[in-house]
């Protein structure tokens, strides 16, 4: 049985990792006509997620296409988004499926799986001092919006991958270096002269990474577009147009203490790790 369905799992994930599918996908997500379908989807989407409003803006009747109601935004009435300087905050709500402490260039995708962490973040870095790696995986009913995880100067921004397979747990024990091969986008922070990066990764059905500090359009593919701009703690920096990942990497030197733990929820703005002054 295992020679039959891993030769069919590995089909399966090359299929639908194809980006154009999930260009498809997005089309079909921003139907707003005929109102009682869009409107079907949406319903059918909020109850199998189970996704309440409470913290969202409006009801989910108020959304015209199940791509807007992916993108909803909080109610700062309801959910506000204080800053803390003290701390690196987590960009989204998700679950912190990595957290670890690396000396070379591996980072974990799943135990017994790494990948190159300087080729994803598509720069040679020196790890040998010790960096700090966190990934939040996004589920299709989370929150799709991040927000800076910092205050920071912005120093360059890299587009990288040409596939879009699943992020989930079933993908990331079957697909070898997923999100180095996966689109992604990273931004390079400058933190006290030294850098630390961001990454949001698309998956399956992300019809598009959106990142507020380009509004005239992510990088040419496989290259760096250097920037001087201010970033501030907990402003909206981006959106997935489905759920994802987002990795964090930062220096050990920066970094006082680790407050949060491998395999907890976390949500926008909860502490991940406390910064050396």
């Amino acid at each position: 049985m295992k020679k039959v369905t891993a030769p069919f799992s590995r089909l399966f994930l090359g299929v639908i990792s194809q980006p154009l599918l999930s260009r498809l996908w997005g089309k079909i997500m921003r139907l707003r006509r005929p109102r009682f379908l869009a409107g079907l989807m949406i319903r059918r989407f909020q109850k199998h997620y189970r996704i309440t409003m409470d913290e969202f803006r409006g009801n989910a009747a108020d959304y015209g296409s199940l791509a807007e109601f992916f993108l909803r935004p909080f109610d700062p009435q309801k959910r506000p988004l204080p800053s803390n300087e003290r701390f690196l905050l987590s960009p989204a709500d998700g679950r912190l499926s990595e957290l670890e402490l690396i000396g070379e260039d591996r980072a974990t995708q799943v135990k017994g799986w790494t990948y190159p962490l300087s080729l994803m973040l598509g720069e040679a870095v020196d790890f040998s001092r010790g960096w700090h790696v966190a990934t939040i995986y996004l589920s299709p009913g989370n929150y799709h919006r991040f927000h800076y995880p910092l205050s920071a100067p912005i120093r360059g921004s890299f587009q990288g991958g040409t596939r879009l397979f699943p992020v989930n747990d079933f993908s990331v024990t079957r697909v070898k270096r997923l999100y180095v091969r996966n689109e992604r986008v990273v931004t390079r922070f400058d933190l006290q002269g030294l850098p630390c990066y961001m990454v949001a990764v698309g998956a399956t059905f992300v019809g598009s990474i959106g990142i507020k500090h380009l509004p005239g359009g992510l990088p040419a593919p496989g290259t760096w577009q250097n920037l001087d701009l201010l970033a501030e703690q907990m402003a909206e920096m981006g959106h997935f147009a489905m759920g994802s990942t987002i990795i964090l990497a930062l220096p050990a030197a920066l970094v006082e203490s680790v407050v949060a733990q491998k395999g907890k929820q976390v949500r926008v703005g909860e502490p991940l790790f406390k910064i050396k002054n």
